[in-house]
């Protein structure tokens, strides 16, 4: 139950962050958006998604996750065809949305709870998504 506040306010101060992205013109399609796991890392990440994201450890993705238990180029999130889809790309302890295993392409619906390792994303479409159901 916990758990649920937390994404309820996390989601929450993700709206707010989509609409001043919306008022300064940035049109993501949709968002990320990191649950902190500890006390030490309370800070919120709010990533917007065009036409791909990559997540991982390694300094080199979209959203970088410091977690010991996520690869470091752990999984892809993509338009296509005006769908989003999740990749795993082979990471050592595997992707789950919604708590089932990711076993290739998954699409995404217009919201998912994503783990990785220890980390949890939660996936939101935006009002202007090519989904349409922001």
């Amino acid at each position: 139950m916990l758990l649920l506040g937390l994404l309820f306010a996390f989601l929450r101060e993700a709206i707010r962050s989509i609409r001043m992205d919306q008022a300064a013109g940035c049109r993501p399609f949709a968002y990320l958006v990191e649950v902190p796991i500890s006390k030490e890392h309370e800070s919120l990440q709010v990533v917007p998604i065009k036409d791909e994201i990559r997540l991982g450890r390694g300094p080199s993705n979209d959203l970088v996750i410091e977690d010991p238990f996520v690869s470091l180029s752990h999984a892809r999130i993509y338009l296509e065809k005006e769908q989003f889809w999740l990749e795993d790309l082979g990471s050592t302890n595997r992707t789950y949305v919604n708590g089932e295993l990711v076993n290739g392409p998954q699409r995404l619906e217009q919201v998912a709870i994503i783990t990785l390792g220890n980390a949890v994303v939660v996936f939101h479409t935006s009002p202007n998504s090519p989904v349409g159901k922001g």
